[in-house]
């Protein structure tokens, strides 16, 4: 990152901190229109949030989608949920396995979520199951819920069934553990 747009971007982020909201939303989208992928990602969660802005979801897509042209991880997870938001399933698939690739941890959990559902994607649930650990093993809630249902369902044989429900279990019990100390962990991202 070049140093200007290093300063740009911790002046963006001292407004936001400090409480001038519509301030630090000028910043980001100056960064964002100049294709800063960070920059874009945070203009696209304040206009989807209405966070010193009008919230217009329909453009914080664009920005998404703007972030995840650039490859950045959190733009092709959030344009993907706005993809599936919208239906398009195998197009949101395409960007959270870009995610995933990238190590992001949601994604991770999307790609196996959407090949255990057929979500965009032809069922697949050893694939599904592949992608699914690879989330539960690092911690996220929704991943070890889904690798339960899948389990309750039969998805690796009866002997998993009772597993499947301890998983269900453990998956609730971490998830309000996780949500006391941080309710916006990527742990329960999905």
């Amino acid at each position: 990152m070049h140093t200007e747009q290093a300063e740009k971007l911790s002046a963006a982020f001292a407004a936001y901190k400090e409480g001038q909201i519509n301030l630090a939303f000028d910043l980001y989208k100056r960064l964002a229109d100049e294709g800063h992928a960070e920059g874009q990602v945070f203009v696209a969660w304040m206009l989807s949030q209405g966070i010193g802005c009008t919230k217009d979801e329909a453009k914080a897509a664009t920005y998404y989608e703007r972030a995840a042209a650039l490859g950045n991880p959190l733009g092709c997870f959030y344009f993907g949920r706005w993809l599936t938001k919208m239906g398009e399933h195998e197009r949101a698939y395409r960007f959270y396995s870009q995610g995933a690739q990238s190590g992001n941890l949601p994604s991770t959990f999307r790609v196996g979520y959407s090949l255990a559902r057929g979500k965009g994607v032809n069922v697949d649930l050893q694939r599904a199951y592949e992608m699914l650990k690879a989330a539960a093993m690092q911690g996220h809630a929704y991943a070890l819920r889904e690798m339960g249902v899948q389990d309750l369902r039969g998805g690796r044989g009866l002997l998993w069934m009772p597993i499947g429900l301890l998983e269900f279990v453990l998956a609730l019990c971490w998830g309000v553990a996780v949500s006391v100390f941080n309710k916006d962990s990527d742990l329960l991202r999905g």
